[in-house]
């Protein structure tokens, strides 16, 4: 069963590439709901705003001491001691953590990408560390980094390896529940999201809950999709078109929550809202379709909108 197929990725950190696959498979268009039409495509918004913040982020990148100076011998040195004595070097952390983006103040900006950056920058290396290498690694980024983006970052840094060591101890922990079971199915998928429910309290724990909400989002989205997709094919007691229906709420919940967009939950709606207004405006087609596009130019980014290309949300 597809149950049984996924029951080992229960405690994984991040759901990406399974869901994005069964997105792209299963996406149906949503519905909406009627709303007043009186909206103009071009009427000015906090979005627009947004939007050019979002066009002048910052990266690590471009604020990285370490990357920015001559290569001399005294660097080549550093490295060969940093290779020799830890499993990680300058070169190696600027190479995992380079894309996290910063705000406009110099804050780092808590989302997907930046824990991609984490797992690149730990997750193959956490149990060859310990508490004197990890404060390395710490220092490593505060020097390279300077301000409050090296001390936001090596914090999350830390309390993200300490996050690692508990999960790799619950997941020992819990092992011999993730193997199959004779159960319910139902009773066993949510028995499942009860671990999962106990990883979130686990993250909570060790990086905070603003933290916490802010990183998974999209893996949490993600988790909650498989979970819920899973509990419609094991339930048997649904008519067809209640089945069909149910797989619709599914889907649109999880768009609504999972893509990788910063402040997509927020943003989302309001799109939705304003192209709804266009769309039951009494003007043809071919408008229509010339407003939407303008309006998801005013929403998001040339580079957000090749990311979500797969949601065709400029179709009427």
């Amino acid at each position: 069963m597809l149950y049984f197929k996924h029951k080992i990725m229960l405690v994984a950190v991040s759901l990406c590439v399974l869901i994005t696959y069964l997105l792209f498979s299963m996406f149906v268009p949503l519905g909406q709901t009627e709303r007043d039409a009186t909206a103009s495509v071009n009427k000015p918004s906090t979005v627009e705003a947004n939007q050019n913040a979002l066009i002048s982020f910052d990266t690590v990148a471009s604020n990285w001491h370490w990357q920015k100076e001559a290569v001399n011998t005294e660097q080549v040195l550093l490295t060969q001691q940093y290779a020799a004595k830890y499993p990680f070097t300058p070169q190696s952390v600027f190479d995992a953590l380079y894309a996290v983006k910063l705000d406009a103040n110099g804050n780092v900006i808590l989302d997907h990408d930046a824990l991609v950056s984490l797992d690149e920058t730990l997750e193959r290396i956490h149990n060859r560390l310990d508490e004197e290498s990890v404060a390395v690694l710490v220092d490593l980024i505060y020097r390279s980094l300077p301000g409050q983006a090296g001390m936001q970052l090596g914090e999350l840094v830390e309390n993200y390896y300490y996050y690692l060591e508990s999960k790799a101890v619950f997941s020992r922990i819990n092992e011999d529940l993730l193997v199959e079971r004779e159960m319910d199915p139902l009773m066993s998928i949510e028995q499942d999201q009860g671990l999962y429910a106990e990883l979130q309290a686990l993250r909570e724990a060790h990086l905070g809950s603003d933290v916490t909400a802010e990183l998974f989002r999209v893996s949490d989205a993600n988790a909650q999709y498989m979970f819920e997709s899973m509990k419609l094919e094991a339930d048997l007691n649904l008519t067809s078109q209640e089945r069909e229906q149910k797989r619709k709420d599914i889907q649109a919940q999880h768009i609504a929550q999972s893509v990788n967009v910063l402040n997509w939950p927020a943003r989302y709606p309001v799109f939705l809202s304003a192209k709804q207004a266009i769309t039951s405006s009494a003007i043809d087609n071919q408008e229509k379709v010339k407003q939407v596009n303008a309006l998801l130019s005013q929403h998001f980014t040339p580079e957000e909108l090749t990311r979500i290309d797969y949601l065709k949300l400029n179709e009427i």
